[in-house]
Formats: C-alpha cells, sequence, structure tokens
C-alpha cells in the first residue's frame, strides 16, 4: 500500500507539477490574506487539475471571503465531493450556506436549511473533535424556526456534547443557549468561568462582544475589548475590534479611528482582519462624521487592497 500510494504521488507529481505549485501559492496568498492574488492562482491551478480537492477548497473560501457566495458553494461543493472524508470542507460549504440564508428571503433560507444542519451536522461526525462544526450546528438549532429543523432540545444536546470533549468551547455553547433564552446574567456567568478556567485564552472576550453587539448593547461590547486590551496591551485583535464596534454603533468615533489606525500599522496574522477591512472600518466611521472626501479614499484603499470586499464596495457608492 506504501508502494501504491507512493507511486501514485509521483504520478501525480509529474503529470501536474504546475498545478501543484500554483495551489500552494493560491494557498499562500490565502493564508495572508491576499485574496484577488490566491483566486488567480488557484484558478490556474484548477484548470490544470480539476480534480484537486484542496485548490477546490481554497477557492471556495476565498471566495466565501469575497462575498461571491453561489460560486463559493460551487467549489465547495465541488471539494466536498472530490474529498468527501474532510469535516473542515463540509464545515466551511456549511458556513457558506449559512451566509446565503442570511442574505436570501424566507423561501430561500427554508430551501438552504437542511441543506446546513446536514453539512455541519456532518462536519462533526467526520471529526467530532471539529468544535466550529459543533458549534455551527448548536447556532442552527437556536437560530432556525421549528418548521425548518431548529430545536431548543437539540441545541441542548449538542452543547452537552460539546462540553464532554473540551470545556472551553463548552462554556461558550452553555451561554449561547441562556442568550437565547434571555438570561443574560447566566450567560455572563458562563463566560466569567471560561475567563477564570483558561486565563490563557482570548476567545471568550471576542464571545462576549459578539453578544452583545447582536442585543446592540454597544456599552458591554467596548467594555469586553477593553479588558483584553488591559490584559493584552500587544495584542492588535482589540484595537480593530474597538473600531469596528464604533463604526457600527456610532459612538466613540475618536477613539475608533485612533485604535484602527493603530491597527493599520500591524501586520495581520492567521485570521485577524485583513488590512483592506481596517480601511473599510475607517471609512465608516469617517462617513458617520460627515468626511466623505477621507470616508472615499479610505473606502477606495480597500477595494484596492481587496477588491471583493462587499463593505467597501457598498460603502463606496454611498459616498460618491
Amino acid at each position: 500500500m506504501r508502494r501504491l500510494a507512493f507511486l501514485l504521488l509521483l504520478v501525480y507529481a509529474v503529470a501536474f507539477p504546475a498545478a501543484a505549485a500554483d495551489r500552494d501559492d493560491g494557498i499562500r496568498f490565502f493564508q495572508a490574506q491576499r485574496y484577488p492574488e490566491a483566486r488567480t492562482a488557484l484558478e490556474a491551478a484548477l484548470r490544470q487539475d480539476p480534480s484537486d480537492a484542496r485548490a477546490a477548497a481554497s477557492l471556495g473560501r476565498v471566495l466565501y471571503e469575497e462575498n461571491e457566495l453561489d460560486r463559493a458553494i460551487y467549489w465547495l461543493e465541488k471539494s466536498t465531493r472530490l474529498d468527501p472524508t474532510s469535516s473542515s470542507n463540509m464545515y466551511w460549504l456549511g458556513r457558506a450556506y449559512g451566509q446565503q440564508a442570511i442574505y436570501g428571503n424566507v423561501f430561500v433560507r427554508a430551501k438552504l436549511a437542511g441543506k446546513i444542519r446536514r453539512a455541519f451536522a456532518r462536519a462533526a461526525e467526520l471529526d467530532p473533535d471539529n468544535m466550529d462544526a459543533r458549534i455551527g450546528l448548536l447556532e442552527f438549532y437556536l437560530r432556525a424556526p421549528g418548521f425548518m429543523g431548529g430545536s431548543l432540545a437539540n441545541a441542548r444536546t449538542e452543547a452537552d456534547a460539546i462540553r464532554a470533549r473540551d470545556p472551553l468551547p463548552g462554556h461558550r455553547a452553555r451561554a449561547r443557549i441562556e442568550e437565547h433564552a434571555k438570561r443574560l446574567a447566566l450567560a455572563a456567568a458562563e463566560y466569567e468561568a471560561a475567563i477564570r478556567e483558561f486565563p490563557s485564552r482570548t476567545e471568550p472576550f471576542y464571545w462576549i462582544e459578539w453578544g452583545a453587539i447582536d442585543r446592540h448593547d454597544w456599552g458591554a461590547a467596548f467594555a469586553a475589548m477593553d479588558r483584553l486590551a488591559a490584559l493584552r496591551p500587544d495584542d492588535a485583535g482589540p484595537r480593530y475590534e474597538i473600531g469596528r464596534v464604533a463604526s457600527l454603533s456610532g459612538h466613540e468615533l475618536d477613539r475608533g479611528e485612533a485604535n484602527l489606525r493603530l491597527y493599520l500599522q500591524h501586520e495581520p496574522r492567521g485570521t485577524e482582519p485583513s488590512i483592506a477591512m481596517a480601511h473599510a472600518r475607517l471609512a465608516e466611521i469617517l462617513e458617520r462624521k460627515g468626511d466623505g472626501g477621507r470616508a472615499r479614499e479610505e473606502f477606495t484603499t480597500a477595494i484596492r487592497l481587496d477588491p471583493g470586499l462587499p463593505d467597501a464596495k457598498t460603502g463606496l457608492a454611498r459616498v460618491r
């Protein structure tokens, strides 16, 4: 079997050397948030080798980030057919279906509900430790109406399964159920327990912020990021988030602008928001301040860096 696997890899390397190089370049560009270059490289790889599951999944992720959801779903669906054992690919397909449902009307949401649930459930089945997939499934059960498959009982069952495997996301799962029930004090207790039990982890502060944003509790959102910034003064993430909350709320605009300008001096790593996104958020703050000229400049910069950034496109159309 090892000899056969080696021979197959050798045949692939001889038959598709340029495709593999383009795919690897595309993945590097994607990880560096250089989405236009990633798309070009990955499309070239797939023209040469349409059976490359990694290239298909990566192109789907690029298109997801650029909000081209129909095309993202096409490539992510293809990636799951090419590699039906990938929990990650199935999870991102569920995310793309979910994002499409957010933008769609009730008929679109009804059509997609089963696909969302099945994608997250299959991702969790393929890898029971894929906590993102399990949280996605829990969120589906909480957010979907009953006739589309939503179920508080199923959400509680999923929360128990998450907690049994990993206590940190377990706190998040239980908190989300409490937030859904409007028991905000109990939700806050779960988040605080996560902070106490996992003092080296930053995720609970972001979970608090996300819930506060959903409720339009802007003071709580700012407070969560202020706590994290005090604990991690060298962490750029809270700077971006303070700017984001300012842009969404219209509150503390000067502080939001100052934090985004600090973030723009930072080189994002991993899943941190891109520089293009920071320019778009800064533009939204300047727009709220009534400075249309500088807002146009920031939106234009964001689009130059990431032509597919939807917030920048719609923002530029507003301030022209």
